[in-house]
């Protein structure tokens, strides 16, 4: 057990940690007791973990100036975090602060580099403030501007509140397909997401079935009424398919083999499974046709299943 000495900018020495039988939290440090950790101290436990992982080091004003948590409580959860993660932290006299080990092992998933990478791209795209992103530096970056889709926030809450109650809504859409907008009901069950614009999935009655509806091109949503429409008979929606990923044959082997790392391929393949109702989309992201087959000008992946999978690609039309 590492119990936590001084630090410099302590106001005070910490306070004993209190006995891990104890049956109850004090107000002071609500995260004693043996078994299960709370939710509250779970998450400040990702954090120490988090600026272990990406910064080597944490202390207890670390914990203190994001949480806005008392210095004992940080003392508790960095001892706390010694118990659940034992080796991973230890204390380094001339820096006065804690310090990863060598054999330090990421705790939680949430200390990965995906989950480090989402909260950069989140802080850039202004999604997350600083105050709500774990990073301790936050190092210059640039992503590919978008174009900000318009969502109508009483839009979006008619079509939860459907939802939720299994309901149906008169609107107005603006599809590609015609000058005018065409007036329908639709019964939505879910939301689709391609990276640059959100859809909502809804049984359309105009045209009875099952179909992806900007959510921008939704205009004058009514009120929800009572559906009789079944969202477990939306095939597409329900139905598996995985692309099954290869290096293009036509690479060389150095060539192939800087594919295979950077897809993360185990004996030279990758899996990539995606909702039938999403294979659209899936496949422009991946550079590919409609029918499977690379673009123009693009080699360095193929589906590998592609015969397997044919009678699932999808015939895209207008809603």
């Amino acid at each position: 057990m590492i119990s936590p000495p001084a630090e410099l900018g302590a106001a005070r020495p910490p306070a004993p940690r209190p006995s891990l039988r104890s049956s109850k939290a004090s107000p002071q440090d609500e995260a004693t007791d043996t078994g299960t950790v709370k939710w509250s101290q779970e998450r400040r436990l990702q954090f120490i973990d988090f600026r272990l992982q990406w910064g080597g080091r944490i202390n207890r004003r670390d914990v203190t100036d994001f949480f806005k948590i008392s210095v004992p409580q940080a003392s508790a959860d960095i001892a706390r975090y010694a118990e659940v993660a034992p080796g991973n932290l230890e204390y380094d006299t001339s820096s006065r602060t804690y310090v990863a080990t060598p054999a330090y092992a990421p705790h939680y998933e949430s200390s990965g580099a995906r989950q480090y990478l989402s909260q950069l791209l989140a802080l850039e795209r202004q999604i997350l403030t600083s105050d709500q992103a774990f990073l301790a530096f936050r190092p210059p970056m640039a992503s590919v501007p978008l174009p900000s889709r318009t969502i109508e926030p009483k839009t979006l809450a008619l079509l939860l509140q459907s939802i939720a109650e299994r309901a149906k809504l008169r609107i107005r859409y603006q599809s590609i397909a015609r000058d005018e907008p065409q007036e329908r009901y639709i019964s939505p069950h879910a939301f689709g997401y391609d990276g640059v614009r959100w859809h909502v999935r809804a049984y359309c009655h105009l045209r009875e079935g099952f179909r992806d509806f900007v959510l921008g091109r939704i205009l004058s949503p009514g009120a929800p009424v009572a559906s009789d429409v079944d969202s477990s008979q939306d095939r597409e929606w329900h139905t598996n398919v995985d692309l099954v990923l290869k290096p293009d044959d036509s690479l060389t082997l150095k060539q192939r083999e800087g594919v295979e790392i950077d897809y993360g391929m185990k004996n030279g393949k990758v899996t990539v499974p995606c909702r039938q109702a999403m294979l659209f989309y899936t496949l422009r992201t991946l550079n590919f046709e409609p029918n499977g087959t690379p673009r123009k000008g693009e080699k360095q992946v193929v589906i590998a299943n592609l015969a397997d999978i044919k009678s699932l690609l999808p015939k895209p039309g207008q809603a």
